[in-house]
């Protein structure tokens, strides 16, 4: 069974898909929101993703693992878990408190492979990145379950990381309509209105 197979059951299974009215952390408007913070409360779920997570990043050469507070935490850390590498994870702003760190563990001269659950602009991967340079450390690729292919790529390579993926938004929702899951014609909707009919 296909990855995008897989997680839209895993998506639906939990309720971590939902279609509606919503507004992302990039500020954009969208018909469908996917909650991957649901999967960590299903443990067989959360397993399954990890093992997914894992075969995507097979060819990748990293030394570290790093979340992007706070959605990629849980992520990163199950993937150190599971890989046996060293995890860090970055906060969406600096410390005003304390050592005032943005970075917390240790990943000066480290490649990193950085982590979060969706991308759809890239903006907090960006961020992410930034402040793993600042500390020392070489991102060299990002990796999310769920790309929902609006920019986020494109703006990771400018900056040269390369993005990994376990799924597209359009591969789950396509995965999801031959599965039965969800009605064709609320998933056309979402592509009409996300990428104007194309299903990629």
């Amino acid at each position: 069974m296909s990855a995008e197979r897989i997680l839209a059951r895993l998506l639906v299974e939990t309720g971590a898909l939902q279609l509606g009215e919503f507004t992302l952390t990039s500020g954009l408007k969208s018909p469908v929101y996917i909650d991957l913070r649901r999967l960590p409360s299903y443990p067989t779920a959360f397993r399954a993703v990890l093992t997914l997570l894992h075969a995507t990043t097979l060819e990748a050469e990293y030394d570290t693992v790093v979340g992007v507070a706070t959605a990629g935490i849980a992520w990163a850390t199950g993937l150190a878990l599971y890989t046996g590498k060293p995890m860090a994870y970055v906060r969406s702003g600096r410390k005003q408190h304390g050592l005032g760190r943005q970075v917390e563990g240790l990943v000066e001269g480290r490649r990193a492979l950085v982590v979060d659950d969706v991308a759809t602009t890239g903006g907090s991967l960006a961020v992410a990145v930034e402040a793993l340079r600042a500390a020392g450390a070489e991102p060299v690729y990002a990796l999310v379950i769920v790309d929902r292919e609006q920019g986020a790529r494109e703006r990771l390579a400018e900056a040269g990381v390369k993005l990994l993926r376990v799924a597209t938004l359009r591969g789950v929702l396509r995965a999801a309509v031959e599965e039965g899951l969800v009605p064709r014609e609320d998933a056309q909707r979402v592509i009409d209105q996300l990428y104007g009919g194309e299903w990629g």
